[in-house]
């Protein structure tokens, strides 16, 4: 009886002081069925993963399970000091996202006024479908892809970033990113270590414009990763090149539905499409033999290329229905193979169409159906290999997500 009173004493005070502060407690549940069918052919013809089946409880299809604290303090004179610590967390199972944090999703301490927003912490790059600063809601209609259908090319969620956001002036809003070390966590198999702020840390940097004008938006950014020098291939004496992502796009409301467009363009990427598709994967490159040194698999300019899009959300039988069409035509440039065959360039390309229809039952919860299809193809790169290196996959789910 004492333990209860004395934790109702702690939750009135917090619930208290959470008043005075104006915090806010929210977040999201979203469970889901999902089946997923997926094929995989190697460089050697063989099946990597032979029209594989797999039926699961799935957390997060339709809206991130997460919860998380906010809330503002007014300072006067037109300014003021906010947070936002937020928990993404995998409901099927209990388990924290983002490699275990605690507060993975976002965690910031922002300073508002006239001048517009200062924020520091982690939170995600304006090309991540991620967080307070993201910008893809302007340009894709599924703000991301839809689960395993997407094969863009993006930022993620980093550490020890520092955004400046302007005012919205005649429509339009500024947005510059930086961050001295993406991955705190990051830990190197040779012990080396990354130092914050340092060319050793791998560093982020954006620009973003949006504008607003009615029916009308739009959004464009540039992206800059810079890979820390620690990862070299010594072998070959260099260094990844920089990761370079632009991209520009916006949505028109025509009323009966809302339309979507984006084009990206990008260079220096490491990965695309899938883990298989990894700068260095033994899965597409050593076709099995453990006993080839990754770096006669290694580049240092990875993938080049661009990708387009075509969307749509509009209101269907008193629901809302989301479509996503994806293309992406990329170059792995000037691969080692070999030593003896020097350097080669490998064309990759990606479909993807995905559906998704949402139904409102109450103002926080929603009933949900989807699906989608994608490939992606990578080039082989010498004439005495049985086949190009192929993947497909196809989803189906339902789901039910409630927000408070």
């Amino acid at each position: 009886m004492k333990k209860t009173l004395a934790a109702l004493a702690v939750l009135g005070a917090f619930a208290g002081s959470a008043m005075a502060a104006d915090v806010t407690l929210y977040g999201a549940i979203d469970q889901g069925l999902s089946y997923t069918y997926s094929d995989v052919k190697g460089f050697d013809g063989s099946k990597v993963v032979d029209g594989d089946n797999t039926f699961e409880m799935t957390s997060g299809i339709d809206t991130a399970s997460e919860f998380g604290l906010k809330g503002v303090e007014d300072l006067g004179n037109g300014y003021k000091v906010g947070f936002k610590l937020e928990n993404g967390v995998s409901t099927d199972d209990g388990t924290l996202g983002q490699d275990g944090r605690l507060f993975g999703r976002e965690a910031a301490l922002t300073v508002y006024g006239p001048f517009g927003e200062l924020a520091f912490g982690r939170m995600g790059g304006i090309a991540s479908s991620a967080g307070t600063y993201d910008l893809l809601g302007y340009v894709e209609s599924f703000d991301g892809g839809d689960n395993a259908v997407w094969g863009f090319d993006a930022s993620d969620r980093y550490d020890n970033m520092i955004t400046y956001a302007t005012p919205r002036v005649a429509g339009l809003q500024g947005i510059v990113q930086y961050s001295f070390k993406t991955d705190s966590k990051a830990e190197r198999d040779d012990k080396k270590t990354m130092t914050e702020g340092e060319s050793t840390a791998e560093r982020y940097f954006s620009v973003g414009v949006t504008g607003e004008y009615g029916p009308a938006q739009f959004a464009a950014g540039y992206e800059l990763t810079k890979y820390s020098t620690l990862d070299r291939v010594a072998e070959y004496k260099f260094e990844p090149d920089d990761h370079n992502l632009v991209f520009v796009g916006g949505n028109y409301d025509f009323g009966v539905a809302k339309l979507f467009a984006e084009a990206q363009y990008f260079s220096g990427a490491r990965s695309i499409f899938s883990d298989s598709f990894d700068v260095g994967s033994s899965i597409v490159y050593n076709e099995g033999d453990e006993t080839t040194p990754a770096s006669y698999y290694a580049t240092e300019k990875g993938y080049k290329g661009y990708g387009l899009h075509l969307g749509t959300v509009a209101p269907v039988a008193g629901g809302e229905l989301c479509v996503g069409l994806y293309y992406v035509d990329a170059t792995l440039e000037d691969l080692y193979t070999s030593e003896y065959d020097g350097k080669k360039d490998l064309d990759a390309k990606y479909y993807g169409l995905a559906a998704r229809y949402g139904y409102e039952l109450s103002e926080r919860t929603k009933i949900y159906v989807g699906g989608g299809y994608a490939e992606a193809t990578l080039d082989k790169y010498d004439e005495s290999l049985a086949s190009d290196y192929k993947e497909k996959i196809g989803n189906v789910y339902v789901g039910l997500a409630h927000t408070f």
